[in-house]
């Protein structure tokens, strides 16, 4: 091989590209990094801008805590103010993260801040949002101050003005709907200060939805511009049933612009009772009773099926029809009482407050006797008194005791001492979102709800001690294997002979307990085994649940368990792909439970919780390992029509009017 020295060197090939492509590179990088840097700093607009949100949330909360109109009036403009500069830096967060929205989204994994990143627009939107329904829900609020005065408030001017502002309301209403979504699309969040702040707005945002709708829907519930007539069902829970207690006494309250006037139904057997409709089969059965009583009329655990029995029966007997149905308790009194104040009842020549009023209720329905005409009304209509002096008494309270009556009647609510049913669709739908509707649980996963009912006609509820264990295991094909014990303690006083006892005295005396115990669980499940009833029910679905139902007599002194298993399909986990297990266990109103026990074993790890005398539905979730699980096709469950001419749940049906056109003698 030789080589030719006299050939010229060729320098190697190199691109006239290559210092373009250069800059081409250099400038992608600049453009990411200040993509990246822009990103940033409007990630850090927008955090900082949710958490000012936030805080004005919580600056809301001061719209309540007012005890004087012209509080209020001095409030209202510093809250409209900052509310003003939060909305205007949320709007524009949201305008520039908006559109980044898909690329945030795939730093969802990144450490650190890549959940704050992925849920910046959403959080944007979320916060816009929500101070634009403050600022309407301000903007209502405002033109309301001249009919606030620090002495009291008049319905007669106060309602109209409340009307008027509708549409301020309803658009706060809308705007905070549109916020919920916004929220809804914020997956899981790991920064301490986000979650936080997070859940400050998931307890601020429901509050402010239920404050519009509830001045959305205020002036009509009250009787503007039309009169509204509703049944008022006072419960005993001395005589528990499902929704509370034996039903002693009724009024038909009509409402007129705020003005309140009644009519007292005694000992609930009115004049004409309609005698075509056949009671539930349990009633039939054990205490023959044929037919259905308005005094038995709360049959069903679920309030709005409850309140659509209770007005059929109402028009069947004094035909009249009602807009709305309140069940109460005498504990609801109490709260209310304590809000407002003592009331002086002059036809017993007492004042009635917070800490007697239930006694008393007692005492003069169940204890005094009357002589000269219609004994029953004199002795019954002492919580109708009450309940019209407090209905007076709210006509004329500051703004700070109206403030504390809201308090009060929430405090009901949850308790279940107050529910209530309208058959105006925008007022019911305030009622569902307040969490007076009664209705059942409908949250997913595990539940249950243990419904007594005493059939013992006598008043020993009080005395039963009752405690409630459930044992739930989650197997490996994430089917749950639960075990329900329910133990029954009567420990009824010495020498008490109020009432007639189990089957009207047939089958027991005044001191024993008879109850017909209905156990609701989730659609589909099946029992294994039971035990401890007198007598076991065909089980079937209801309200969307599966129904375990049994009669039991618990004697003077004695004690009785009822053991219940059964498997749950793994559909209760299709929630969460199969990565927590939730339980919602819902609270019977008037149940004076002594003790919930619960505890769940998954995968080796077991969780136990001890709730003593629980007053108020409860919830947990625990994580659990994923598992693959096949959900089970189960038929559609039947629709609940609380219509004559329909089966309500297994074991009762609601005749149509004229159903026993000739009812048997006796």
């Amino acid at each position: 091989m030789s080589i030719n020295l006299n050939s010229p060197v060729v320098p190697p090939r190199t691109s006239s590209r290559s210092p373009r492509a250069r800059r081409v590179l250099v400038a992608i990088a600049a453009l990411v990094i200040v993509a990246v840097a822009g990103v940033s700093v409007l990630l850090v607009i927008a955090r900082g801008q949710m958490l000012a949100g936030v805080s004005q949330l919580d600056s809301m909360r001061s719209i309540a805590a007012v005890s004087k109109a012209s509080h209020l009036r001095a409030e209202l403009p510093r809250l409209s103010r900052a509310l003003r500069a939060a909305h205007a830096n949320f709007s524009r967060a949201s305008m520039m993260l908006g559109p980044l929205a898909p690329v945030l989204s795939l730093a969802s994994g990144a450490p650190r801040i890549g959940d704050e990143l992925a849920a910046a627009p959403e959080l944007a939107q979320a916060g816009s949002d929500t101070t634009a329904g403050a600022l309407d829900l301000i903007a209502g609020i405002r033109p309301l101050m001249p009919h606030l005065t620090a002495g009291s408030l008049h319905a007669a001017s106060l309602l109209p003005a409340v009307a008027a502002q509708r549409s301020h309301f309803s658009a706060a209403c809308r705007l905070f709907d549109d916020a919920e979504r916004d929220r809804a699309g914020i997956r899981t969040v790991r920064s301490a200060t986000l979650k936080g702040a997070l859940q400050t707005f998931d307890s601020r945002l429901p509050e402010l939805r239920d404050l519009c709708s509830g001045l959305t829907v205020m002036p009509g519930i009250l009787g503007y511009p039309r009169p509204r007539t509703y049944l008022l069902a006072y419960q005993d829970p001395e005589e528990l049933r499902a929704t509370g207690g034996f039903i002693g006494s009724a009024d038909l309250l009509t409402l007129d612009n705020g003005s309140a006037t009644h009519r007292f139904q005694a000992d609930t057997q009115f004049s004409h009772e309609n005698l075509t409709i056949p009671a539930p089969e349990p009633f039939v059965y054990y205490n023959q009773e044929p037919f259905w009583l308005f005094r038995d009329s709360n049959w069903s655990p679920d309030f709005p099926v409850t309140a659509a029995i209770e007005r059929y029966i109402l028009r069947l007997d004094l035909h009249v029809r009602v807009q709305g149905v309140i069940n109460l308790t005498p504990q609801c009194a109490a709260d209310v009482l304590a809000a407002t104040g003592p009331v002086y009842v002059p036809a017993y020549h007492r004042w009635v407050n917070s800490a007697n009023v239930a006694q008393l209720a007692d005492y003069y329905a169940h204890w005094t006797v009357y002589h000269g005409p219609n004994p029953n009304i004199r002795r019954k209509q002492f919580i109708g008194d009450v309940a019209r002096h407090i209905l007076n008494r709210q006509r004329h309270l500051s703004l700070s005791k109206l403030a504390s009556l809201a308090q009060a009647v929430g405090t009901a609510v949850r308790h279940g001492d107050l529910l209530a049913n309208f058959t105006d669709p925008a007022d019911e739908a305030f009622v569902r979102s307040s969490g007076a509707s009664g209705a059942l649980l409908t949250t997913p996963g595990d539940y249950l709800y243990v419904v007594d009912s005493n059939f013992s006609y006598n008043k020993i509820s009080p005395y039963v001690r009752e405690t409630v264990r459930d044992q739930v295991r989650v197997l490996p094909d994430r089917w749950l294997r639960n075990t329900l014990t329910i133990r029954f303690a009567n420990q009824t006083p010495a020498g008490y002979t109020l009432g007639f006892g189990p089957g009207y005295g047939k089958l027991g005396g005044p001191r024993d307990y008879a109850d017909f115990l209905r156990i609701y669980v989730p659609y589909g499940s099946r029992i294994v085994r039971q035990s401890g009833w007198r007598n076991r029910w065909t089980p079937g679905p209801a309200y969307g649940k599966m129904m375990f139902c049994g009669y039991l007599i618990v004697r003077d002194g004695a004690t009785r368990t009822v053991r219940i298993t059964y498997l749950v399909p793994p559909n209760v986990f299709t929630w969460s792909n199969g990565t927590r297990y939730r339980l919602s266990v819902q609270h019977q109103p008037g149940n004076l439970l002594d003790e919930l026990n619960v505890s769940v074993a998954a995968d080796g790890r077991s969780h136990s919780w001890s709730v003593p005398h629980p007053t108020t539905d409860w919830k947990v979730s625990v994580p659990i390992a994923h598992h693959s699980f096949h959900s089970v096709q189960l038929p559609q469950p039947p629709p609940t029509l609380a219509t004559p001419g329909h089966w309500i749940e297994p074991h009762t049906y609601l005749a149509p009017e004229g159903y026993l056109p000739h009812p048997p003698a006796g």
